[in-house]
């Protein structure tokens, strides 16, 4: 490993001066709020809210987001956030260190306050209900004085106020009736509100200065406040700017978080409609469903491209289903995402999404992998081919291993990282010189991209389709002749794969081979696929190992169990199937 301040160093020199500053000025601020030296003032009496809209069903109320919690563990304390359950004490849990850092931010969410909702709203008004979400939260306010611990991080107090504002009317007419708990949550409210306007994450920006925004101008809804309404939506605005490419893609290249900021916008958008900045957003969210639109209609999952994984976000139904109630709108298929580096290739069987793009914003590394020209293949969609997900974020091995470049259907050379990727949402000296385009070949379909290693390797792939059943994938690389090369593929859990003259992948009546293409060697070795967060189970792997005296390799995919072969002689790939394919590789090289 790297020597930690040459890393750091490589690291904060891609940053923007402004994170350095409000990093800094960020931790003095909670030190002098731990002192008294810095205070929020809030009012002793705040205005009662007595009407407040805020759900929207088919989003909050969705089946099966609801169903990620258990109505019986919430009355008895036990919660299962991110595929753990521990059954707690509410007084010592919210900063209990040996409970996983993300499971006890998910704690501080108080998303599971809507299954409470939901089942008091549908079980005959059972006051058990009522009860429960009012010891949660004043279990909180009691334990979690500002500004000490997870709590008071601001995102965790973005995504908590959001979640109480929300339920807040589920309840509306026990709290009003509730005097006491009315004022204690009012009060803590807009504490929480206040202490979040003077504790921005401008140090980290992307996502999480995202949620800030978003709950500011819902709490600014919540209480009244036009004046910061109207100064955080001109800063939505802003950050819509910077954050969501030409093509829709949020700018992290995360297909997971791209839902989570939709969900965000979708939110604020609703409460926004008879403002005239409705039709701007509306603008956004279209885009933004065509882009989740296109990546998993008919793909079986969320895409695994950096930090990417099942049961976090909304799912994409879900999310259409709110965009088509609330603002009428329907997305449209597109296979091109030229800003982003998301290129699709498919037809009636099968789907292909290849990532063409840089590792991460310059500025924001937190969720990139070593995942330069990835991609990942569904049949009839059920996902086949797949990087290896995103196993957690606490840092360490496995965090490690999930990121490495070897974890996806991609190149590695010299056993070398494609960048260097360090700590847990870190990247040192990454990726460059990248580059994408899709062409025609001889009336066939390629996409194309390519970039240099941290390095100085060049990695270059192409990726085609020859007819309707056989794909190429060839790579081309340039790099020191010692450094040995290899190609991966990973498979799902859920397919057997056997090895003989040519790989064979088969899931129930799926048949698909997988023919190399002037590779020295061919094997199949254990690995670990992870499909949602704390999940993990092995699987195996393909590894393509470069021939010495060729710069190109790869191999054919036939989604049937029909013959076809391929060779390379005097810069000339020859493809067999039921025709033959001649493709002139200095030609092709052209085309990038």
């Amino acid at each position: 490993m790297d020597n930690k301040l040459i890393l750091f160093m490589n690291t904060i020199k891609y940053l923007k001066p402004s994170q350095g500053v409000y990093r800094l000025t960020n931790r003095l601020k909670r030190e002098l709020y731990k002192r008294k030296i810095l205070v929020i003032n809030t009012p002793s009496e705040i205005k009662a809210i007595k009407k407040a809209k805020f759900l929207i069903p088919s989003l909050d109320f969705d089946s099966e987001y609801l169903n990620r919690f258990d109505i019986e563990g919430i009355l008895n304390n036990e919660f299962d956030f991110i595929n753990i359950s521990h059954k707690v004490s509410l007084d010592s849990a919210w900063n209990d260190k040996s409970l996983q850092h993300l499971w006890r931010y998910n704690l501080h969410y108080f998303e599971y306050l809507y299954k409470l909702g939901f089942q008091y709203l549908n079980g005959d008004k059972n006051p058990k209900y009522y009860e429960k979400y009012k010891e949660l939260i004043i279990n909180w306010i009691v334990n979690n004085p500002c500004p000490y611990g997870d709590g008071w991080h601001p995102y965790t107090i973005s995504l908590r106020i959001t979640n109480w504002i929300t339920t807040y009317e589920l309840f509306i007419d026990e709290i009003n009736n509730d005097i006491d708990f009315r004022d204690q949550i009012a009060k803590s409210l807009y504490t929480q509100y206040s202490y979040l306007q003077k504790n921005l994450e401008k140090d980290v920006l992307g996502n999480h200065y995202f949620e800030n925004i978003k709950a500011l101008i819902i709490g600014s809804i919540f209480f009244g406040k036009e004046q910061v309404k109207s100064k955080f939506t001109k800063e939505l605005l802003k950050q819509l700017e910077e954050q969501i490419l030409e093509d829709g893609m949020h700018f992290e290249l995360t297909p997971m978080y791209h839902k989570i900021i939709l969900e965000d916008l979708i939110k604020i958008t609703v409460r926004l409609k008879n403002e005239s900045v409705y039709a701007k957003l509306s603008e956004y969210i279209k885009k933004m469903i065509d882009v989740m639109y296109s990546f998993e209609e008919g793909f079986g999952k969320t895409p695994a491209f950096n930090d990417s994984t099942d049961g976090i976000s909304k799912n994409y139904d879900c999310l259409l289903e709110t965009c088509k109630q609330e603002f009428d709108l329907t997305p449209k298929y597109i296979d091109s995402f030229k800003d982003s580096g998301y290129y699709i290739l498919r037809n009636d069987q099968y789907k292909l999404i290849l990532d063409c793009g840089e590792i991460c914003p310059s500025y924001l590394p937190a969720h990139g992998h070593c995942d330069a020209l990835s991609y990942e293949l569904s049949m009839d969609g059920i996902p086949i081919l797949v990087n290896s997900g995103t196993y957690q974020y606490e840092g360490g091995e496995w965090r490690n291993h999930f990121r490495k470049t070897k974890a996806h259907n991609t190149v590695m050379i010299g056993n070398r990282e494609q960048s260097q990727f360090w700590g847990s949402f870190r990247v040192a000296n990454r990726i460059s010189d990248v580059i994408r385009r899709r062409f025609n070949y001889k009336g066939l379909s390629f996409i194309s991209g390519a970039y240099k290693t941290y390095f100085g390797a060049k990695h270059t792939r192409y990726i085609g389709e020859i007819d309707e059943n056989v794909l190429l994938v060839l790579d081309k690389v340039e790099a020191k002749a010692s450094e040995e090369v290899r190609s991966y593929v990973h498979l799902n859990p859920n397919v057997k794969v056997s090895l003989s003259e040519t790989v064979k992948i088969k899931k129930d009546s799926m048949n698909i081979n997988i023919i190399h293409v002037s590779a020295k060697d061919v094997s199949i070795s254990k690995g670990w696929y992870s499909s949602a967060f704390n999940l993990k189970e092995e699987n195996e792997h393909i590894v393509f190992t470069k021939s010495d005296d060729l710069d190109f390799f790869g191999y054919l995919i036939c989604l049937k169990d029909i013959k076809c072969n391929a060779e390379i002689s005097n810069d000339v790939l020859t493809i067999r199937t039921d025709k033959e394919f001649i493709i002139n590789l200095n030609k092709l090289g052209e085309k990038i």
